[in-house]
């Protein structure tokens, strides 16, 4: 069974951009809260800007409930999460100012990039990102699926 030209051509570019805003997403994180780690930076993620209990998180991010609630546990103790009366958790105003000084730094290299692409190309990729984000977003709601790993 071939696979379709469109799709055969797609796949790699579609690894690049993955690479590339994973590779973006990490630098930003680096560059703003080094100390906190990838899973704990998930769980910030997670918690957005409900409080939101243990249970939800772990299923959020397809991991155990008591792995969940360690690392909530952590972050507790870093000031970024605080343990609320119903049991829930949610973000300090610490850990709101690492998230969204994380997605500044984010946004500031994704600006970079724009500045730095060849003229001709700037409106080009502007209009991809635009693109890509209006894909993308209704990806978000989709329930996943535990992997098998």
């Amino acid at each position: 069974m071939s696979v379709e030209p469109e799709r055969a051509e797609a796949s790699p570019a579609a690894e690049h951009v993955a690479e590339a805003v994973i590779t973006l997403w990490q630098q930003a994180h680096e560059d703003v809260a080094p100390t906190v780690s990838e899973e704990q930076m998930r769980v910030l993620l997670a918690l957005g800007s409900e409080p939101t209990d243990p249970d939800q998180i772990a299923r959020d991010l397809c991991v155990s409930a008591s792995w969940a609630t360690r690392l909530l546990d952590r972050l507790g103790q870093r000031t970024l999460v605080r343990r609320l009366p119903s049991g829930e958790f949610s973000l300090t105003g610490a850990g709101k100012c690492v998230l969204e000084a994380t997605r500044q730094r984010r946004r500031q290299l994704l600006e970079q990039t724009l500045v730095t692409a060849a003229p001709p190309d700037r409106p080009v990729l502007r209009d991809t990102f635009n693109q890509l984000y209006g894909v993308v977003s209704p990806l978000a709601r989709v329930p996943r699926s535990r992997s098998p790993l």
